[in-house]
């Protein structure tokens, strides 16, 4: 009784799959090529890689105290009577606070190839996509300024920071298919992630001057007796997993569109900030399965 029972779920489950492989819409056959826009959203775990802490690469002390930065910042916030008179050179400028840095939404844009295998319910994809980054906060430098009982007015001066990275994504991936009725398309793909990292910049704002932080001077502080080097890019190549969970619709003419949401745990490379850390992307794809490579 059970084996006949079985073979009826059976029969039922192939019959309701043919029915919808048969209903309205096209289908995807063979090698096809996609192209893809959307929005990335890096978790912040990453960001303080820009707060100029003492324990990062770039710090922001090595600008604060430094013979080549160091008077310059302190005559401006002088000037600009940010700071009071009890700090009387570059040297006694100090960080209250490390503020924690977040990253803004990012445009994504990408291409890559998919393979549609003959049965239409399985197929593979490489996909490549670029993002590139912006990081955001403040720290807060001690003014110096005799404060009222219970005021903090002034009593600091809020320095912006902000930082850029580009990053891209390599996503390799095994899809399933399932067709409705009505000829949507739901898939579920899982799959492998390489990813590379370029830090591009790290600023900050003090007394509205922009100042580098980047270390190119091999860890010492800026001064007429420092050289300077070419720049070497602090991130690197990180690796993970991810899943996505997608709709889209076939034209009968070959040319699929989908809205995608992928969920990525990878492990990102900065310079001391290199973990895994979950990162979420929505997207809109589309496939061009009518299209001749020679």
């Amino acid at each position: 009784m059970c084996s006949i029972a079985l073979l009826h779920v059976f029969f039922f489950v192939s019959t309701a799959d043919i029915k919808a492989q048969t209903t309205a819409g096209g289908q995807l056959r063979g090698l096809s090529l996609l192209v893809d826009v959307g929005t990335f959203v890096p978790h912040n775990s990453h960001a303080n890689f820009y707060n100029g802490n003492p324990n990062n690469v770039n710090t922001l002390y090595r600008i604060l105290h430094s013979e080549t930065y160091g008077n310059q910042i302190w005559n401006n916030l002088t000037e600009r009577d940010m700071i009071g008179s009890s700090i009387a050179n570059y040297r006694q400028l100090t960080v209250a606070e490390y503020g924690d840095m977040y990253y803004k939404l990012a445009f994504q844009l990408g291409m890559g190839f998919r393979y549609d295998l003959d049965n239409n319910r399985w197929a593979w994809s490489i996909q490549f996509d670029y993002a590139r980054l912006h990081a955001t906060g403040a720290v807060l430098i001690n003014s110096g300024h005799n404060m009222a009982y219970l005021s903090n007015q002034n009593e600091y001066v809020v320095c912006p920071l902000q930082g850029a990275e580009e990053r891209i994504y390599v996503d390799l991936a095994l899809i399933r298919k399932f067709k409705t009725a009505n000829g949507i398309d739901i898939e579920l793909a899982a799959g492998a992630n390489v990813n590379n990292t370029k830090v591009e910049s790290s600023d900050i704002s003090i007394g509205n001057i922009t100042y580098s932080i980047l270390d190119v001077w091999g860890g010492q502080s800026p001064s007429s007796y420092t050289a300077s080097y070419d720049y070497i890019n602090q991130g690197g190549i990180g690796y993970g997993a991810f899943a996505t969970v997608g709709f889209g619709y076939t034209l009968p003419v070959g040319t699929a569109i989908g809205l995608y949401y992928t969920f990525h745990y990878n492990k990102v490379n900065l310079e001391g900030y290199s973990s895994f850390a979950p990162h979420h992307a929505v997207k809109l794809t589309v496939a061009l399965n009518n299209f001749s490579i020679f």
